[in-house]
């Protein structure tokens, strides 16, 4: 299946091939614009009748015999190496386990970030099927010659009333039709169908043999609420980890027809602030810090009329010493400019970043935003403002930085010199 990369706000052309540009039929245009039908927000937006403009969600799609992919969009790195980083950034955000050397093995390839996604998958099932199967002791009900286990009393005397030569069993069975390799199998099958890679194919098509004594289970009554870990299982935590994602994050076929519709989308802001929050936790958890993410919630004011405290605000990520906050780091995904006063940071942000301040009672506070080569090529602190009148005692400032996702491994240093720590932050991984 032919594949088709852009980046966030990237265009495709529509009409007849273009090999100067990404271009896509009208059927396939009208495929991408309804992805907002399951997935509930524009991925692909029309710009005129000849063109369909990527938005802000990175992943992948089917449409009509195409696979388009939609990349982060960081300028001067190579399709590969971003994919590479988009993993790796998926794998901390969404925590899957996914080891810097997992990806190395497969990012290389040209077959587009959901056949990455598969691989890696892939292989780590593998892994632990070679060892075994789970196998687990399962409750069964079932009419015997011979009893087994507990006779189920009240559906002897309904059932086998006329039948008594046959007993009602309730027993345990000790065998690999669980909930968690139902559900294991449910992403191969999903991906079967889905992957165009040959590789993955095969190992996909190996994996359903594997899984044949397993029950075929549809996706709305696979048993999540049963999964649980344990010394026996806990090697499968990463395999089911990506079974997870591709199986809640992926909506039913959505092109109809018979058209295979896959399609695995997220929203890069989400992504980025969750990446970040997680990140410093791992940095600065060691200097003594709590680090919050998404909170804690403080409310902005207080309605007089129903006694409530209204509008709620959750900060990124907080650094709190004792629970009070020392700093607060927010994210935007959005790209400065130095053409534009202040660089593009709006008067909104300040505003919200004042809110904080004054809120949490909080005298650093940091906005970060990703760093682009058109901002110079060194990341970090951009401007620095001094606040004026507010309530909090002290002298509050607002500083703007920028993070340069070109080298995740660069990140915890990063982050390190933003709030001005002296530490081994450059080591964490």
């Amino acid at each position: 299946m032919p594949l088709i990369s852009v980046r966030e706000f990237g265009k495709l052309h529509i009409g007849e091939l273009d090999p100067a540009r990404p271009s896509i039929t009208a059927n396939q245009a009208v495929l991408l614009r309804s992805l907002k039908r399951v997935h509930g927000f524009d991925i692909f937006k029309f710009v005129n009748e000849t063109t369909l403009s990527a938005q802000q969600y990175v992943g992948a799609t089917q449409a009509g015999g195409l696979t388009v992919e939609v990349l982060p969009k960081i300028e001067g790195i190579a399709d590969t190496t971003i994919r590479r980083n988009l993993v790796a950034m998926l794998s901390v955000a969404l925590d899957l386990e996914i080891s810097e050397g997992d990806v190395a093995k497969v990012a290389t390839q040209t077959h587009g970030i959901l056949e990455v996604l598969i691989r890696l998958f892939c292989d780590k099932l593998f892994a632990q099927v070679h060892r075994g199967l789970v196998r687990r002791y399962e409750g069964r009900e079932e009419n015997l010659p011979l009893l087994r286990g507990k006779l189920g009393v009240k559906e002897q005397v309904r059932l086998n009333a006329a039948n008594p030569e046959r007993l009602y069993c309730r027993f345990d069975e000790f065998q690999e039709d669980n909930p968690l390799n139902q559900i294991l199998k449910a992403a191969v099958r999903l991906l079967l169908k889905a992957s165009r890679e040959l590789t993955n194919q095969r190992q996909l098509a190996e994996l359903m043999l594997i899984f044949e004594g397993v029950s075929d289970v549809p996706r709305h009554a696979l048993p999540w609420h049963r999964i649980s870990f344990d010394r026996l299982n806990d090697r499968y935590r990463p395999a089911y980890k990506l079974a997870q994602l591709f199986l809640t994050n992926t909506p039913p076929d959505v092109s109809g027809g018979g058209v295979q519709g896959f399609s695995l989308f997220f929203e890069m802001n989400s992504l980025f602030e969750e990446y970040v929050g997680r990140i410093a936790r791992r940095v600065f958890r060691p200097e003594g810090y709590q680090v919050a993410l998404q909170g804690p919630i403080r409310y902005l004011a207080f309605d007089e009329s129903s006694k409530r405290d209204v509008f709620a605000m959750k900060p990124d990520v907080v650094g709190l010493k004792d629970r009070m906050p020392q700093w607060i780091m927010d994210t935007k995904w959005k790209e400065l400019s130095l053409e534009e006063a202040k660089e593009g940071v709006s008067q909104s942000d300040l505003y919200q970043m004042y809110a904080y301040a004054n809120c949490y009672a909080c005298n650093d506070v940091v906005l970060v935003y990703p760093h682009h080569a058109g901002m110079g090529p060194t990341a970090g602190i951009r401007a620095s403002y001094q606040l004026k009148s507010w309530t909090g005692g002290g002298a509050a400032r607002i500083r703007v930085a920028t993070l340069d996702l070109s080298d995740l491994k660069s990140v915890p240093g990063q982050l390190s010199s933003i709030l001005q720590f002296e530490s081994s932050a450059a080591t964490v991984a």
